[in-house]
């Protein structure tokens, strides 16, 4: 047997996990919320870590005790920054499990993409209209207000990479479109959002100098924000 599939290989589970992300995206496409963390969670994190360390003293440790930890101090953070770090330490003890699981049980097949839900995505609001008139069948739903927020945000990033898959300049229209819906949310009108455009080009510059500044590392997340 090759290395990279035996029982708690970490190729055979990153394979698995990949794989599992690829049917996730397309079963639901590219999917966009807020954080929801926080310092709130804090509490939390530092309890998990007693009862870590406790279970550890007394030898009695177990996988839920480590990732416990990890997924509540990644909840307790706020800052793009360290939450990216907690959860990526999340993410290598559930890989880590998953491992320890394998070698005494041996690898399983993984089946990904086993979820009982319809794979759903934002669309323009005549296709349902279009496929009917196509002769097929249109399955279709009303997006809740905060859910369509997040769809949008979801389709904005669908639409850029489809863009910068292609080079298509056709895509451009499909993006300008969610550009639109979105500021219609925050009570922006094509010509409002066009206006802002123009004062910022008037101030700041566009980008038709092919300009590309040098920058030495940032100190700070604040400072490389001022510089946008």
């Amino acid at each position: 047997m090759d290395d990279d599939e035996a029982p708690g290989s970490l190729a055979k589970v990153l394979a698995d996990v990949a794989e599992e992300r690829a049917a996730q995206d397309r079963l639901f496409g590219v999917q966009e919320f807020p954080d929801g963390s926080g310092p709130e969670y804090t509490p939390l994190a530092e309890k998990a870590k007693r009862e870590c360390a406790t279970a550890s003293s007394r030898g009695d440790l177990t996988w839920r005790h480590v990732l416990t930890e990890e997924f509540y101090e990644a909840l307790a953070e706020s800052e793009p920054g360290p939450l990216r770090t907690e959860l990526v330490q999340t993410a290598a003890v559930a890989v880590k499990w998953v491992q320890s699981i394998d070698r005494r049980q041996g690898a399983a097949v993984h089946r990904s993409g086993q979820h009982d839900r319809h794979t759903e995505k934002l669309v323009r609001d005549r296709i349902p209209e279009i496929i009917r008139a196509a002769g097929r069948e249109a399955d279709s739903r009303i997006a809740a207000p905060g859910e369509h927020r997040a769809l949008l945000r979801a389709k904005l990033y669908e639409e850029a990479g489809e863009y910068a898959a292609s080079g298509d300049p056709a895509e451009l229209a499909d993006l300008l479109e969610v550009v639109h819906a979105l500021a219609g949310l925050h009570g922006l009108t094509p010509t409002d959002l066009e206006e802002q455009r123009a004062t910022k080009a008037a101030a700041r510059g566009g980008f038709s100098a092919r300009l590309v500044l040098r920058l030495p590392p940032p100190e700070n997340a604040s400072e490389a924000d001022q510089r946008d």
